[in-house]
């Protein structure tokens, strides 16, 4: 009897570990790769708006879907994707790439 119990509590610990783990797990990386400056936003979302020039990498915590990228210059390319996703670039003046999962 005491087997049983000491698996079940074993068992729920395992599984309460596992849950845990994947809630913490929603973490992603938006890579962006420029030769001039940019306006990138995430959902579409004005608070989640970020400009600046040339390659950055930011960790976001929580579940996105997509990052818009406009470069700010006429000449020049952006480039953007997230996690190991495919890259989506532009070199037109002052283009506009998006990239969604």
């Amino acid at each position: 009897m005491r087997r049983i119990l000491a698996s079940a509590v074993l068992a729920g610990l395992l599984v309460f570990t596992m849950l845990a783990a994947a809630s913490c797990a929603k973490s992603h990386r938006i890579f962006i790769e420029s030769n001039t400056c940019w306006v990138a936003k995430i959902d579409r979302q004005a608070a989640a708006t970020s400009d600046d020039c040339g390659n950055a990498t930011y960790r976001v915590a929580g579940d996105i879907h997509c990052v818009v990228l406009t470069n700010l210059t006429d000449t020049g390319y952006v480039r953007v994707r997230i996690d190991e996703g495919a890259w989506v670039e532009s070199t037109t003046p002052r283009g506009t790439v998006e990239t969604c999962r």
